[in-house]
């Protein structure tokens, strides 16, 4: 009794130690020194909205980082929010707002499902709201305006026909996401009872004697035999057809396909979605 009190006890505390631990995790690291108390109170209001309302996570990291090629941006700023143990959900849903003074490059990192409610043109969307902050040297009003458009942003849910591909091939990684509006499901629903009464109502019709106190039981009485048909498969006619390629553009600047998100995955082999660009 006393070793199964002790281990619940053990466990319990764990267990704080844990939330503790993601409680304190800081929503704004401003590393440059860019921001503002101002800014950073602003900021962190957006994300704990974006964390209650949406379950995903959100981080704004500023730095400045040696000079070196976008895509070893993307992967620090990718590696940062893994690292630092971001994320929430068994996918670690989130968004990674970088802004590199060193390079004065803007980049946002996507992961879990936040890489579908924010696609490549949505990330170039987001960034224009901060954009002019950011060449004017206003940082902290550019990741409070690109925070807010994020938070407008998953408001909108998913859209219609988005998927994931690979950007250095263009080949789809993912099924086209279709919305089942309110509507259609109820017209689905409708029409579907609507089948099945129909269908009962034609079966009982059928099988009614007029003028007799006989009743035929449909459902113990009527039975169904199916026969198998056999076809013979004879030949077959393949016709092959090269994945058409991204549009031009660099993919590390948010260049894709409309309507899809460009994923990669990281030197820590955890899959991203992403976009910026130099400011």
């Amino acid at each position: 009794m006393v070793k199964r009190l002790l281990a619940m006890l053990s466990v319990l505390l764990l267990l704080m130690l844990c939330g503790s631990s993601l409680a304190e995790r800081p929503m704004v690291i401003d590393d440059a020194g860019i921001l503002g108390s101002a800014s950073i109170e602003k900021l962190e209001r957006i994300i704990k909205d974006i964390q209650s309302t949406f379950q995903m996570d959100a981080v704004v990291w500023t730095t400045r980082q040696p000079s070196m090629n976008d895509q070893r941006l993307q992967d620090i700023a990718d590696r940062y929010y893994e690292d630092h143990g971001y994320g929430l959900g068994s996918d670690r849903a989130g968004v990674l707002l970088m802004i590199d003074m060193g390079n004065r490059y803007i980049w946002i990192s996507t992961a879990g499902v936040m890489i579908d409610y924010l696609d490549d043109s949505d990330i170039q969307d987001v960034i224009d709201k901060g954009y002019d902050y950011a060449v004017n040297g206003s940082y902290g009003q550019c990741a409070v305006a690109i925070m807010q458009a994020i938070r407008e942003d998953l408001t909108h849910g998913i859209k219609e026909g988005h998927f994931r591909f690979d950007p250095e091939t263009g080949e789809r990684l993912s099924g086209i996401y279709n919305k089942l509006t309110t509507t259609e499901a109820l017209v689905s629903l409708l029409v579907g009872a609507l089948a099945a009464l129909l269908a009962v109502v034609s079966v009982n019709s059928r099988y009614a004697l007029k003028e007799s106190t006989y009743q035929f039981d449909a459902l113990t009485q009527v039975s169904c035999d199916l026969t198998v048909d056999k076809e013979q498969f004879l030949r077959q006619s393949v016709v092959r057809t090269r994945n058409a390629p991204p549009p031009s553009g660099d993919h590390h600047s948010g260049g894709g396909h409309n309507g899809g998100s460009s994923v990669h995955v990281s030197s820590g082999g955890m899959t991203h979605g992403g976009g910026g660009r130099h400011f």
